[in-house]
């Protein structure tokens, strides 16, 4: 039996999770039922990941995905995976994957990663999002040059 993957809504638990984002120091804005944080990084990077958190139900169980898509052009599938096997080599809680764009037949890179949040605590969130900015951030210019070569 396969797992169905279903985009929810819940505005108390989406306004929770606003709330842990603002106290940890960024500037969340809602677009639609997906919180987006923009220009964020540590130490080590250039502050150039922009975040996207979507709640999901997996199985009966609501996870949250957050994800950052690489800001380049389109490129061909065969550079996209390599760009995303590059990723996935240096990094251990960011996986990288294609993403196709139909209407342009490219395709772009994205980071994600996933949270079980029947029971998210905001430490839990914060110490997750601090480990995939750093990840993300320290190597997602490296693998924009390697997308544009």
């Amino acid at each position: 039996m396969a797992v169905v993957r279903n985009d929810i809504s819940d505005p108390v638990f989406e306004s929770e999770i606003f709330q842990y984002l603002e106290d940890f120091g960024f500037s969340p804005e809602r677009r639609g039922d997906i919180i987006h944080v923009s220009g964020v990084g540590l130490e080590s990077g250039d502050h150039s990941v922009n975040l996207s958190l979507n709640l999901v139900e997996m199985d009966g169980h609501r996870i949250l995905e957050i994800s950052s898509q690489l800001e380049s052009p389109g490129v061909l599938f065969d550079r996209a995976v390599i760009v995303s096997a590059q990723g996935n080599l240096s990094c251990l809680t960011a996986k990288f994957t294609p993403v196709e764009q139909i209407e342009k037949g490219t395709h772009v890179v994205r980071a994600a990663m996933v949270l079980y949040a029947d029971h998210l605590s905001g430490q839990e969130l914060k110490a997750m999002l601090y480990l995939f900015i750093n990840e993300v951030d320290a190597i997602d210019n490296t693998l924009v040059d390697m997308l544009l070569k």
